[in-house]
């Protein structure tokens, strides 16, 4: 903090009292400081003229300074020394033989000394130091205040700058999620597109019916529950764009991945289940079968009640991000345990989708499946090893 100058208001005091026998000069001072063999109160203090632009003194031990307050006294070792920033200041008494000590009130510092002679000739000088000691505390306590004003805004002005560079850093890092999860710009999350699943059911309608009516009611609750998915996979998308900070986002952004994966693994089963039933291949329907009822598949109300919470999401969106996430591993390690998939099953599935001019590649989707779990399963290696 800049220091206040007093310098004219001192100087000024002491041409108003230099000629007062208690008023020293500077060069009166150096005097006392450098005098051999005597016991004044500047005697053991001669490094106060050396390292301090004095500007007068008091015959009791008092130099003033521009911006300090030193005092001197034989009772102080030369190895000692005391200064103080100008506070109010009132000298009731002065004596030649130096003999005081300073108490603190609430607001002023008083320099008591045992004797009173001097003290009617002191009384001008008193009320002069008073008035410039006074003026130098108010002026200080003000600069102090603006110092911390300024800090203050210093301090309010850096978190600005520095939110506002995160805010920069978290819509680039937005920008870059949605890029890579809508490589077409179009608005929506990259899944696979189509209505393949619904085609292919009514193509095979009446075999199915012929094996067991009930059946086509179940794919059509299958067929709900993909549109009910891939609408909410959209609507996590949808999202990405307004999170608070790159934590939240790195959160979502594994949720949304993980939902995409639930959705093809249940796609792409779901595709297998209806080409084993045609096929007659009753050991893998049954092995589908079983695994979407355990995890159920047939019943969307759970996918369904995800929608309509995503539709009306205040501040809960967090919560329910992790009910979504939770959700999904359930059903994606349920499937991952499905052992039925060869290469015999993928070329049935690749004939099915061609005789109804599918652009849908099998291989593709499975590519993308094994990519993500490969993913995973780095990623909780690397967790572990951590």
């Amino acid at each position: 903090m800049e220091k206040l100058d007093f310098s004219k208001e001192l100087y000024e005091f002491y041409e108003k009292n230099k000629d007062n026998k208690i008023v020293l000069s500077k060069n009166e001072i150096h005097k006392k400081m450098n005098k051999r063999f005597s016991f004044n109160s500047y005697s053991l203090h001669n490094k106060f003229y050396e390292k301090y632009e004095i500007i007068f003194g008091l015959v009791n031990g008092l130099c003033f300074t521009k911006d300090k307050i030193l005092q001197c006294g034989k009772s102080l070792s030369s190895s000692q020394e005391f200064t103080y920033d100008f506070l109010p200041i009132n000298i009731l008494s002065v004596h030649p033989t130096f003999e005081y000590s300073i108490s603190k009130s609430e607001d002023t510092h008083k320099i008591l000394l045992n004797l009173k002679s001097y003290e009617e000739i002191f009384n001008k000088i008193n009320t002069d130091l008073f008035e410039i000691t006074s003026k130098f505390f108010k002026l200080k306590e003000e600069q102090i205040k603006k110092q911390e004003r300024l800090k203050e805004e210093q301090r309010k002005e850096q978190e600005r700058l520095k939110e506002e560079q995160r805010l920069k850093e978290l819509q680039v890092s937005q920008t870059n999620v949605l890029s890579e999860l809508d490589k077409d710009g179009n608005g929506e999350v990259d899944v696979v597109e189509g209505n393949d699943f619904n085609t292919l059911l009514k193509k095979h309608q009446k075999s199915i019916v012929e094996v067991d009516r009930n059946y086509v009611q179940q794919f059509v609750k299958v067929s709900s529950y993909l549109k009910t998915k891939k609408g909410n996979i959209q609507s996590i998308f949808n999202s990405i764009k307004d999170t608070p900070n790159q934590e939240v986002l790195n959160e979502y952004v594994e949720i949304l991945k993980g939902e995409i994966h639930t959705y093809n693994l249940i796609l792409f089963n779901s595709l297998n289940m209806i080409v084993s039933l045609v096929e007659d291949d009753m050991i893998t329907f049954y092995e589908i079968h079983e695994m979407f009822d355990t995890i159920n598949m047939f019943d969307s109300k759970h996918e369904k009640d995800i929608s309509q919470k995503l539709t009306n999401i205040g501040d809960g969106l967090e919560s329910l991000m992790y009910e979504i996430r939770d959700m999904g591993n359930q059903i994606s390690n349920s499937i991952d345990e499905l052992s039925y998939v060869t290469e015999q099953s993928n070329q049935q599935l690749t004939n099915q989708l061609s005789e109804i001019d599918s652009t849908m590649k099998v291989g593709n989707l499975i590519s993308v499946i094994n990519t993500y779990q490969n993913y995973k399963i780095n990623k909780n290696t690397k967790s572990l090893r951590g």
